[in-house]
């Protein structure tokens, strides 16, 4: 499908093709890369999954949103789907080993490709449609989706109406389109949860870490977002992340990000994907002081610590009395990945001012669990080590962990667990360390 880029803008529709006839390249035992996200480009994954004559085709993705019908259970031996960060759509494939899962921070996944280590045959994408220079953008999801789309051997694209056009490093040629399908559909959306009156408390701790010029990077979920709700009196805060939901649209609109005082790209938000609703899409849609980056970029620790006062906030599964973050698994049962969260932690760190923050409720199962607890339960992956930790935040305080002696940390951590469970935390911590009772 060779054309000049000239003529690309005008005459891409009618290249376009049914979703069954563009997937049509793959053939059996290819490496596929998939678009993750709110990119997840869902007519193709379904024309894919409708195809019975493949055998031996591995899916390798990031979270992805939508169905994704190719972990069902009669489509074993035919798809495997190899997450690097695993969503809730694949989890309980991956759970009961009818999908893999790579352990890997989200700053070396472009890597995988680009060097070749895993070979991409095909990616399938989801682009806005080519302007009048020929160019198509990855829009919303640009993380390891840039390095598909330059490595992969073809490119087959969805190319939706209503995909934002971004700015940043975000242009894929149409000549290097092989097959495309036209849509106009709405993008998936992810809606805000409700705010509970625990994560409101820790909302609260949070955001008083946060001081005016400050760096923010935060995750999805209703933890960055009461934290990001009670930023509003904030000066000159400053976006370098790798992804960000709706609630910055609203500290822009109250003037409280401006990024003037960032080093890397001032004066723009930096990220390397989004996840919201229609309002946060309308918002980056050709909005220059918005920029996307390949994650390899926006998560290198060297490119994160410049920026003075970094806050890094993320989330936590457990947390043993070491200072240990388990983030990633249930026990044994993989629940997400690594992702970034290493990647910003370590930079905060390394930024003049920066602060490095794990926030999770003290108890899981309807408080029946405590997610301190003396030892990570078996089969848990450590994403924060404890050499890396310094802020942990419940909704009974916030502690710093950073420079602590092992009995300091147990003593602090104890202190932030629910009241319900500190003395059987006591116990154990005095038999795991032969410690004296803690007062």
């Amino acid at each position: 499908m060779n054309r000049s880029p000239s003529r690309a803008s005008s005459d891409w529709s009618r290249a376009a093709v049914s979703a069954d006839e563009a997937v049509a390249p793959i053939t059996s035992g290819m490496n596929v890369f998939l678009h993750g996200g709110a990119a997840t480009p869902t007519p193709l994954v379904e024309a894919l999954a409708r195809r019975r004559d493949l055998e031996g085709v591995t899916l390798y993705h990031l979270h992805t949103m939508g169905p994704a019908p190719f972990v069902a259970p009669e489509h074993e031996g035919r798809f495997r789907s190899v997450s690097l960060f695993t969503g809730q759509p694949v989890r309980s494939a991956v759970q009961e080993g009818r999908a893999d899962f790579i352990p890997v921070f989200l700053s070396d996944v472009p890597g995988l490709f680009t060097s070749g280590r895993i070979r991409l045959d095909a990616a399938l994408l989801q682009l806005t449609p080519p302007d009048a220079h020929g160019l198509c953008s990855l829009g919303v999801s640009v993380d390891a989706a840039r390095a598909a789309a330059d490595h992969a051997g073809i490119v087959i694209a969805e190319l939706n109406a209503r995909m934002p056009r971004t700015h940043g490093n975000c242009v894929v040629p149409f000549e290097r389109v092989r097959a495309c399908v036209a849509t106009d559909r709405s993008l998936h959306e992810h809606v805000p949860e409700p705010e509970t009156d625990v994560v409101a408390r820790i909302g609260e701790l949070v955001a008083g870490l946060v001081e005016d010029r400050s760096t923010l990077q935060m995750g999805i979920g209703a933890i960055p977002d009461a934290v990001l709700a009670r930023l509003k009196g904030k000066q000159d805060l400053g976006i370098h992340t790798e992804m960000f939901s709706d609630r910055v649209v609203d500290l822009v609109e109250a003037g409280a990000i401006t990024n003037r005082y960032k080093a890397v790209h001032p004066g723009r938000s930096v990220t390397s994907f989004v996840i919201g609703t229609r309002r946060l899409f309308d918002f980056v849609d050709d909005n220059p002081l918005v920029e996307f980056h390949p994650c390899d970029r926006t998560n290198d620790t060297a490119m994160i610590r410049r920026n003075d006062r970094v806050v890094a906030i993320n989330s936590a599964l457990q947390v043993d009395l070491t200072g240990q973050v388990c983030a990633d698994s249930i026990g044994h049962k993989i629940f997400s990945g690594i992702g970034g969260q290493m990647d910003f932690i370590h930079g905060a760190a390394l930024s003049k001012g920066g602060r490095p923050v794990i926030a999770l409720p003290s108890t899981a199962a309807n408080g029946t669990l405590s997610r301190i607890v003396p030892e990570l339960t078996a089969g848990a992956g450590v994403v924060t080590t404890r050499g890396h930790v310094h802020w942990i935040v419940t909704e009974y305080g916030a502690v710093n962990l950073f420079g602590k002696t092992l009995r300091e940390r147990g003593e602090a951590l104890i202190t932030i667990a629910h009241p319900d469970f500190r003395a059987d935390l006591e116990r154990a911590f005095r038999g795991l360390r032969h410690y004296a009772p803690i007062g």
